[in-house]
């Protein structure tokens, strides 16, 4: 979010620097007459400053959109975690995040926190991060990186390049739009792109590598639940705002 903290701090500089540039006292006395010009002007000059800092305020925000959504995880009627999921698109620019917390029981009680990160420009993936834990132990740590039309993927000490750019949707960008006209989506845990499978209106299911799958419904574009299914584990991933 560097250009949205450039931004905070550019603005106000700008309007102190406009501020001092036609502020300065006059060097020597003048007449009423003078005194009321150099006013009038100075009126002028400020309406003027005025307006350009209301242009660039507005260019700031128009260049910049956030959304924020938050989800309940449901398993057996009961809330066992969370998950909130931000994306802030700055010209051209889309930075998605996703961070998720899980503490429930089965056999023995375990907490499982998590958090994904993606960068694209202009719709293609830059890079992207995700990193697992389960009671306090590391289960997945990996980064891809785009260089030179291709994924430089690094997993603990591991680095290994992947031909697969670009890459335009990946399983975070379904927390981010419907996929109305994609067939694929990419999966950055295990590196590969999977079939989405349109299962009725506005609702589709992704089955992974290991047999278990989700499904994925949407209202109005908006993500509105995701359905956990695994041999072992089930639960539903419910929209709260």
């Amino acid at each position: 979010m560097t250009v949205t903290i450039l931004n905070i701090f550019m603005v106000p500089l700008f309007i102190i620097w406009l501020i001092r540039r036609y502020s300065r006292p006059a060097k020597e006395s003048m007449s009423f007459g003078e005194l009321f010009k150099k006013f009038s002007a100075g009126l002028t000059r400020y309406a003027s400053i005025g307006l350009i800092v209301a242009l660039l305020l507005l260019a700031f925000n128009g260049h910049s959109q956030t959304q924020s959504l938050n989800y309940q995880i449901i398993r057996n009627g009961n809330k066992v975690g969370s998950l909130h999921f931000t994306q802030a698109t700055i010209a051209g620019m889309s930075y998605l995040k996703l961070e998720s917390e899980v503490k429930t029981k089965f056999i023995f009680t375990f907490t499982v926190s998590a958090k994904e990160e993606a960068v694209y420009s202009n719709g293609v993936m830059l890079r992207s991060s995700i990193y697992r834990q389960m009671n306090g132990n590391e289960k997945a740590n990996k980064q891809h990186l785009a260089t030179n039309n291709q994924y430089i993927i690094h997993a603990g000490k591991n680095s290994e390049v992947k031909k697969n750019y670009p890459i335009t949707y990946n399983m975070l960008s379904l927390y981010s739009m419907e996929p109305l006209n994609v067939d694929k989506v990419y999966s950055d845990i295990f590196e590969t792109f999977l079939a989405i499978q349109k299962t009725g209106e506005h609702r589709y299911r992704i089955t992974l590598p290991d047999g278990n799958y989700n499904n994925y419904y949407y209202k109005q574009g908006v993500l509105n639940l995701v359905e956990v299914r695994s041999s072992l584990y089930s639960a539903n991933i419910v929209l709260a705002n």
